[in-house]
């Protein structure tokens, strides 16, 4: 039995992936508790195992006695000369026992705290061997289906590829090869769970890197990707070595290197694309093979406007939208696409709404209003810089006095002046923007009721 249980174990180690002092120690530990369980809290047993000779030794200990209560606790003094010289009553004698000599009961228990320490033992490797390894690309076979998961072995262990994870028209048979990135460890009933995916935007960045030499040697770097897995993809690339073209590099002769990634992908289509640290560059980029004609940048709104010829509207949104939104992806920027005609219209909006705004602003806050300036004072202020009633309202007096040359009396009555002609003017359009409020309230009022 003893050699059995050596056997199953040092099979066990090496199909895990156990080194042999783990091994050691989990059979030890094992034989420990099969041995304790049966002798009870008498004492605890020696154990040692020789797995290269398949021994296992086991000692329990045993009080000297002149009546054997038990055979597992006491040994008569006349037996005890046998494993020590002169013994006397009350010592504790370690005697020489097997696993079968342990009962059948005790065998079963170290098996099976054999398989829960070896269990435990591979836990941790898995954790030790692959909690570095998130985000690199792995190869294994595919054991089974599981649900549409494939479950598939790479090499300590294996690991699930969830349904989710898979390229559209993924198939694959049992003992089929397979890479994907190891997507990440997680806890499933106890038991870490290695996820694999071939959806992320890692796993073509690796791709790259297992493809493409220069990205592997770092003279090329992968700036950002975006996929919709299956179809399509946009991959910026970017190298310091102005030696060096980066699309092409990537793209390869006749497209040779590129189209070893498309065909690990099911035929995803790749633009590659040149990285730049300037966004509205890397927009236009992005947006290709669309030409872009011009591009209104919009930081608060996190925005680019691209516009482009009205023939190339289409093919700078693409299908479904799918060119355009990838940009975004790629470039974090949200992209707003306009044909040449229509910007032409909004920007002639655009142009009507600033000059009704700068009338606006011009009749409010023109210098004309101070009543108190002359033509003469409001060019003098001009020449400063104080051009209109807000700026000189905000002016400190020897601002004032410096520009129109007059002493501190008279720059306190023209500041005062232009903040009572502020304020009058600010409460007049507090005014009338609460009336406009209130009449509008009042039509949906109304409105609300008729359709009552």
């Amino acid at each position: 039995m003893s050699r059995e249980l050596a056997k199953v174990a040092d099979e066990l180690g090496r199909e895990k992936g156990l080194s042999r002092d783990d091994l050691k120690n989990a059979l030890t530990e094992s034989i420990v508790a099969a041995a304790a369980k049966r002798i009870g809290k008498y004492g605890e047993p020696e154990v040692s195992v020789d797995l290269d000779k398949g021994e296992i030794k086991i000692h329990i200990p045993k009080e000297v006695v002149e009546e054997v209560d038990s055979k597992w606790h006491d040994i008569h003094i006349d037996d005890a000369v046998k494993y020590k010289d002169n013994p006397q009553l009350g010592d504790i004698i370690y005697i020489p026992v097997t696993l079968e000599d342990l009962g059948r009961q005790a065998a079963l228990v170290a098996k099976q705290k054999l398989m829960e320490k070896i269990r435990e033992a591979e836990k941790n490797i898995i954790y030790q061997d692959f909690q570095n390894k998130i985000g690199d690309v792995v190869t294994g076979t595919v054991l089974k289906t599981e649900r549409d998961n494939i479950v598939v072995n790479i090499g300590k262990t294996e690991a699930l590829l969830p349904k989710r994870e898979k390229i559209p028209g993924d198939f694959y048979n049992r003992g089929d090869y397979i890479r994907a990135v190891l997507l990440e460890i997680r806890v499933y009933r106890g038991w870490p769970q290695l996820v694999l995916s071939r959806t992320h935007p890692d796993f073509l960045k690796k791709l790259f890197e297992v493809e493409i030499p220069e990205v592997f040697e770092g003279i090329i770097e992968v700036k950002g990707c975006a996929r919709e897995p299956g179809d399509r993809a946009k991959v910026s690339v970017y190298t310091l070595n102005s030696n060096i073209d980066p699309v092409g590099a990537c793209i390869g002769l006749k497209g040779v290197r590129i189209n070893s990634i498309s065909n690990e992908l099911r035929g995803e289509k790749i633009d590659v694309i040149e990285w730049s640290p300037d966004p509205v560059r890397y927009v236009c980029n992005a947006i290709s093979p669309s030409q872009v004609l011009l591009t209104n940048i919009f930081e608060d709104e996190e925005t680019i406007e691209v516009v482009v010829p009205d023939d190339q509207l289409s093919l700078a949104i693409g299908k479904r939208g799918q060119n355009v939104r990838l940009a975004a992806m790629l470039t974090g920027w949200r992209l707003d696409v306009l044909k040449e005609s229509e910007y032409n219209v909004i920007r002639k909006e655009r142009m009507e709404e600033q000059e009704q705004e700068f009338k606006e602003f011009y009749e409010l806050y023109n210098l004309e209003n101070v009543d108190i300036l002359d033509d003469t004072m409001i060019t003098k202020l001009m020449e400063a810089g104080i051009d209109d009633v807000e700026k000189l309202s905000t002016s400190s007096v020897d601002e004032i006095s410096l520009a129109l040359s007059i002493d501190e009396a008279q720059a306190i009555e023209i500041l005062n002046e232009a903040i009572d002609y502020l304020t009058t003017k600010l409460e007049e359009l507090d005014s009338e923007q609460e009336s406009e409020t209130v009449e509008d309230t009042g039509m949906e009022a109304e409105t609300e009721e008729e359709e009552e």
